[in-house]
């Protein structure tokens, strides 16, 4: 059985990322590696999250190719170069997907749903938060339990306070703290949700959860929820076959 060198291996992997490239960027005409590389990273956020090393990469390709003595190859690989670009091929040519894992029934309240009814939903499905649609399912916020605390708190001192006559939108609008909320397509790669939390955190913002819809559009109905919790599984997900 003839084993396959490690420069046969990279190249095949290289090949495999190259090609993706190449049938995503669509041009009529030849575009180099290294545009490539930069075009593929201002349209996926799982590109962007390697170009650096995919630039290396583009590199040792190239020594691989064209750097040989007698038609040997002079610059093999080590095997664990083999090993990182045969995985980053995997991650970014067969991503796993959000729809794959956290599509689920998502409980949602309306602007005029009674503040009683909202809170033991929250209480009952044991959440800090549930997002907030209008009557034309229109995103229109988050109610969180830290909000309804300090409304309550404005509130309760208040003559002729009546808790059970209190909306959401009543929370809503007193609501004045940053409730950062992103929306992603169901096709969205986990390597992309990543991206979302590590952007916002760039920002200096703390992005509150992340809402599955069809397309990613704002007033869709939502086929899921991401939090901060979930980062843990994602990275596992991600990284049970990358080493790097």
């Amino acid at each position: 059985m003839t084993l396959t060198s490690n420069s046969e291996r990279f190249l095949t992997a290289f090949s495999s990322i190259e090609a993706d490239m190449n049938r995503r960027v669509k041009s009529d005409r030849y575009i180099s590696y290294a545009e490539l590389v930069r075009r593929m990273s201002t349209l996926d956020k799982g590109y962007h999250k390697f170009q650096r090393y995919l630039e290396e990469l583009g590199d040792l390709r190239n020594a691989i190719v064209h750097e040989r003595i007698d038609g040997e190859v002079i610059a093999e690989p080590h095997l664990k170069i083999v090993l990182e670009i045969e995985q980053i091929a995997s991650v970014l040519t067969q991503p796993e997907r959000v729809k794959d894992h956290f599509l689920k029934k998502v409980d949602v309240v309306s602007e005029e749903t009674l503040l009683s009814k909202a809170a033991l939903l929250l209480e009952n499905s044991g959440y800090s938060k549930v997002p907030v649609y209008d009557v034309d399912h229109r995103f229109k916020g988050l109610l969180t339990t830290d909000a309804i605390t300090h409304y309550l708190t404005k509130q309760l001192s208040t003559p002729g306070f009546d808790f059970n006559n209190v909306k959401v939108s009543d929370v809503l609008s007193l609501d004045t703290k940053d409730r950062n909320v992103s929306f992603v397509s169901e096709n969205a790669t986990l390597l992309s949700i990543i991206a979302e939390f590590e952007r916002a955190l760039s920002l200096g913002k703390r992005l509150q959860e992340v809402i599955i819809t069809q397309d990613g559009a704002l007033n869709q109905k939502p086929l899921g929820i991401i939090t901060v919790a979930d980062l843990t599984s994602i990275y596992e997900k991600i990284n049970r076959n990358l080493i790097v």
